[in-house]
């Protein structure tokens, strides 16, 4: 009788830790499905936005590629301010919805209209440049909405984890580029660095992980 219980004990053991690990996989594909669902819908509602081709589609399907996930589904009409996308990851489909206000696609006080940087920043950048003579160059400045989701969505594709792709790309909303308070330069940064050190120029490097950015000073 022993024995029979002991038995039964072990095969209820092995029954049990096989549909845990059955749960697990599941779960595991649910948040691919979902990750990859996300990153799709948002790179698809970038393409609405000023710096978007109107490729909804083909950007969503090469986001869910990257993400292993089959696009099913894409609801996105040329110029749509919201979108929709379908996929599916080893038979487990997931949906996500995104959405683009152009409301938001306003310049803030104290930019200027070319450019979108602030004056003091737009200014310092181009001594930089002049004092450099070719060694610096600017990579990136003021941007949109659309395009910093462009930025995280790509971020969160290629990471995997929010987590992560927030100490490489800032959310939609909160990066300093979007103020036109910060640009990425390119080139000799310890350079770049060393002219505005010595112009005591009004920038300053905030963030240690990412050397070639730099902000304006509050």
């Amino acid at each position: 009788m022993t024995l029979l219980f002991g038995a039964l004990a072990t095969t209820l053991a092995l029954l049990l830790s096989g549909f845990a690990s059955q749960i697990a996989l599941v779960s595991a594909r649910k948040a691919r499905a979902q990750l990859a669902a996300d990153s799709a819908a948002l790179a698809a509602v970038a393409e609405s936005g000023p710096y978007g081709n109107g490729r909804h589609e083909d950007v969503a399907r090469n986001y869910a590629t990257e993400n292993d996930a089959e696009l099913l589904e894409c609801l996105c009409e040329p110029a749509a301010t919201a979108v929709q996308v379908r996929v599916a990851v080893d038979g487990v489909v997931a949906e996500a919805r995104a959405i683009f206000d152009p409301a938001l696609m306003v310049q803030l006080p104290g930019t200027t209209e070319a450019g979108g940087l602030h004056p003091l920043l737009s200014a310092a950048v181009d001594r930089i440049l002049t004092e450099a003579s070719g060694r610096v160059h600017l990579v990136s400045g003021w941007r949109s909405r659309a395009e910093q989701a462009m930025l995280w969505a790509d971020a969160l594709a290629r990471y995997g984890d929010a987590e992560t792709a927030d100490d490489w790309v800032a959310r939609p909303g909160v990066s300093m580029h979007e103020r036109g308070l910060a640009v990425d330069l390119g080139g000799d940064i310890d350079f770049a660095a060393a002219i505005i050190e010595r112009l005591d120029l009004p920038l300053h490097r905030p963030l240690t992980n990412e050397p070639w950015h730099f902000e304006l000073r509050p």
